[in-house]
């Protein structure tokens, strides 16, 4: 004979939703996470990453920086479809007083910079070659669009939200004797 159990969902069963036999309705944890699973991960990375960009920023000191050369690939954004990246590399006088170079580590389209030209970059006076350009791109762009993904990515899970606490409060409840 076949466990019924396997095929039916007891109270000790794992499951999104349920109705009880009393007519409780339930939602379990799981149901929750799934709902807010997307925001709350691009909400987080947002933070994490503005939080980069902000102890970058606080503990680095300005400078200007000359281009000596710029790498150039073929990329895509879906603003501008088919792009070329620059990613410029600066050489600049480091706190002890030497000369190095660095590369910003980042690319973009509009830093074609012209080789010789000088920008003003940020860099952290205990590392060499962790240098970022003082620009609202390099620093704060990812962070604000993670941001708003996870921004719009919360309206959805909020009306769900609201559709699945609705659905809670419908259920008949337990019976009065």
């Amino acid at each position: 004979m076949v466990n019924p159990g396997i095929f039916f969902m007891n109270s000790r069963m794992a499951y999104l939703l349920r109705t009880r036999e009393d007519g409780t309705r339930e939602a379990s944890w799981r149901m929750w996470l799934l709902i807010f699973v997307t925001p709350g991960l691009f909400l987080l990375a947002a933070g994490f990453l503005a939080f980069e960009s902000l102890s970058f920023a606080s503990g680095a000191k300005m400078t200007t920086g000359e281009v000596v050369r710029v790498y150039h690939w073929d990329g895509w954004n879906p603003w501008d479809g088919a792009t070329v990246n620059h990613s410029p590399v600066f050489r600049y006088t480091f706190t002890d007083g030497s000369t190095t170079e660095a590369s910003t580590g980042q690319s973009s389209p509009n830093w074609n910079f012209a080789e010789g030209s000088r920008h003003e970059i940020l860099f952290r006076p205990g590392r060499k070659g962790d240098v970022k350009l003082n620009t609202f791109e390099a620093l704060w762009a990812l962070p604000l669009t993670i941001l708003l993904i996870g921004l719009a990515t919360l309206l959805p899970a909020l009306i769900a939200a609201t559709f699945l606490l609705r659905w809670l409060r419908g259920g008949a409840g337990p019976q009065p004797s």
